[in-house]
């Protein structure tokens, strides 16, 4: 029999039974939740037709995603006080950042990106966020 997956201690949102609303979530965010109300905002703004959805996993708890129709653009996962946002690149999409003006950001975060068939997954948090690199991923990966 497996072993159940150990829950983050650091996940905001682990009662499987409370969907969090947008006010837990920026709650929960802290600091990380200007920029990423930003990204989305902008990303919203361009294209309407973006949705978010919320979804629960046993080892971080409820997250969110951000979908344009039925395709996932970025991952939220929300922690106490930061968070962890997630988007995975096709190699067209990488290879177009590596040619504008975030290259130098695109090859130093290729470093630690984890590769996968589907794509290169890279993951941003609070710290590390920065919102017009973030943007420049999306819309890179929206033209691809």
């Amino acid at each position: 029999m497996k072993a159940k997956p150990a829950m983050d201690p650091h996940a905001a949102f682990t009662d499987a039974n409370h969907q969090p609303g947008d006010a837990e979530l920026t709650t929960a965010l802290g600091r990380a939740a200007a920029p990423i109300e930003k990204v989305i905002a902008n990303l919203r703004a361009a294209h309407p037709e973006v949705t978010t959805d919320w979804q629960f996993s046993e080892r971080s708890g409820w997250y969110q995603l951000v979908l344009l129709k039925k395709r996932r653009l970025l991952y939220l996962v929300p922690k106490q006080r930061d968070c962890r946002v997630m988007l995975i690149l096709g190699r067209r999409a990488v290879a177009r950042l590596k040619q504008g003006p975030f290259a130098r950001s695109t090859s130093v975060l290729l470093k630690t990106a984890k590769h996968y068939p589907e794509g290169i997954a890279f993951s941003f948090d609070r710290k590390s966020l920065d919102p017009d690199l973030l943007a420049a991923f999306l819309a890179a990966k929206l033209v691809h």
